[in-house]
């Protein structure tokens, strides 16, 4: 006797999935402790009244609340296994940091006059890494695109 029933065959959706690799996390992590530190420079200094204004769409030595935490969100799915998500992911922070960084001079960050020689020091350290996290997302996006899944 023949065995007719079929048997349903098993299928495996396989994810691409993309080498593991932490740089643009660890980078936003010193970003995001870099702002809040020019966050507590700005109060302390008197260049804004607390630390909510400091870290607000005026701050002047520290980004924007909603968009560190934006930024590391990003740079967590931009240093994860799952491809696509870490392609759009670093795509977006390599396109977003240059925008931060020229955003400085549209809003009058870089020219404020209540800024000091500190300020001034702490902004190019800043904006420095702001830079760095943009190479890294870009590095990471290219380094993706190259690795075909």
């Amino acid at each position: 006797m023949s065995d007719t029933t079929t048997h349903p065959t098993l299928t495996t959706t396989t994810r691409a999935t993309a080498r593991r690799d932490r740089s643009v996390l660890h980078g936003t992590f010193v970003l995001a402790a870099l702002s809040l530190g020019g966050a507590v420079i700005a109060v302390t200094t008197g260049l804004s009244a607390d630390v909510w204004e400091a870290m607000g769409p005026t701050g002047r030595l520290s980004i924007p609340i909603p968009m560190m935490v934006a930024q590391l969100v990003a740079a967590w799915l931009a240093s994860g296994t799952r491809r696509r998500p870490a392609i759009v992911a670093s795509a977006l922070l390599a396109l977003v940091e240059p925008v931060c960084i020229l955003s400085g001079f549209s809003d009058g960050g870089y020219s404020d006059p209540a800024r000091t020689p500190l300020h001034v020091g702490y902004q190019v350290l800043f904006v420095a890494a702001i830079g760095v996290v943009g190479v890294l997302a870009a590095r990471r996006l290219v380094l993706l695109l190259r690795r075909r899944a």
